[in-house]
C-alpha cells in the first residue's frame, strides 16, 4: 500500500470520485439514453456499458506517480498539473483490443477532450507521446508509465462490481508510451474520415459523450463542495444558492425540469 491515499482531488479518494460520477450517470441516463441510442445505432445496453466504460477510464491518468505526487502538495505549490487524459484514453482503447467501436472512439476522443470546453482535444491528440515524456510520465530509458503505488487497487476499487469491468484483465500498467501513439493515430484517422456527413456525425457522437462525463465530473465535485461546507451555517447557505441557481440546470444534464 502507498504512504499516502489516492486523491482525485485534495482531501478527495479516487474511487469517490469515479463513484460519485457513476452515481450521477445512473440518475442521467433515462434522459440520455434514448438520444444516445439513435445517435450511435446500438443496443441499450451496449451504449450504457460503453458510457460506464468512458466515465470509469477518463480520470485513470490520475493514478501517475507524477500527478498524485502534484497533487498531495501544498495549493500554493500546485501549478500546471500534469497530463491525465491521455492514459485514460489509451487504457480504454487497449481494453477493446484495438477494434473500438464508433462508441469506443467518441468516447477515448471525448476524455482527450473532457477538461476544455473548447470541442478541442489540443496536444491530447496530437503529441500525447512527447507530453507524456516530457512531464515526467515516462520512466527513464523506458516505455513504461510511472504509476503511483497503489493505483491498481485504486482503480479496481473504483468500480467495484459493476458488469462489464469486474472481469477485465488488463492493469493500468498495461498502458505503454506506445499505446499513446497508437491511440492518437488511430482518433486521427477516425476524426478525419474522407466523408463529410460521418464526419459531423462523429462531432456530434464525441460532443455527446464529453457532454456527459463534463455534466458527471461538475456533479461529482458539486456534492464534494457541499460535504465540505455542511458544516458551518454560511457554508450551507452558499450551497444552497448555488444549488438553486442556473448551474443546477446543467448539472441535471443541460436539460430542464
Amino acid at each position: 500500500m502507498p504512504d499516502f491515499m489516492i486523491w482525485s482531488a485534495p482531501e478527495e479518494p479516487y474511487e469517490t470520485h469515479i463513484r460519485l460520477c457513476l452515481e450521477s450517470w445512473n440518475e442521467l441516463k433515462i434522459r440520455f439514453g434514448p438520444t444516445l441510442i439513435r445517435l450511435f445505432q446500438m443496443g441499450e445496453d451496449d451504449v450504457l456499458e460503453g458510457i460506464e466504460a468512458a466515465i470509469v477510464c477518463h480520470d485513470i491518468g490520475k493514478l501517475s506517480y507524477q500527478w498524485q505526487d502534484y497533487i498531495h502538495k501544498r495549493k500554493e505549490d500546485r501549478k500546471f498539473g500534469p497530463p491525465h487524459a491521455t492514459l485514460g484514453a489509451s487504457y480504454l482503447l487497449l481494453i477493446t483490443d484495438n477494434n473500438p467501436s464508433s462508441l469506443s472512439n467518441a468516447s477515448a476522443l471525448a476524455i482527450l477532450m473532457h477538461h476544455t470546453d473548447s470541442g478541442l482535444a489540443y496536444g491530447n491528440l496530437e503529441h500525447p507521446a512527447e507530453d507524456a515524456i516530457n512531464r515526467g510520465l515516462v520512466e527513464y530509458g523506458t516505455g513504461s508509465i510511472r504509476w503511483s503505488e497503489g493505483a491498481e487497487n485504486a482503480f479496481r476499487q473504483s468500480f467495484g462490481d459493476l458488469s462489464g469491468f469486474n472481469l477485465i484483465a488488463k492493469g493500468v500498467n498495461s498502458v505503454t508510451l506506445k499505446h499513446l501513439e497508437t491511440m492518437a493515430k488511430l482518433l486521427r484517422v477516425w476524426a478525419r474520415c474522407p466523408k463529410e456527413i460521418e464526419r459531423h456525425q462523429r462531432r456530434l457522437q464525441t460532443l455527446a459523450v464529453h457532454h456527459i462525463l463534463k455534466v458527471c465530473d461538475w456533479r461529482a465535485a458539486f456534492q464534494r463542495l457541499q460535504i465540505e461546507v455542511d458544516e458551518d451555517e454560511e457554508g450551507e447557505k452558499v450551497a444552497e444558492s448555488w444549488h438553486q441557481s442556473i448551474l443546477k440546470v446543467y448539472l441535471d444534464g443541460g436539460l430542464l425540469s
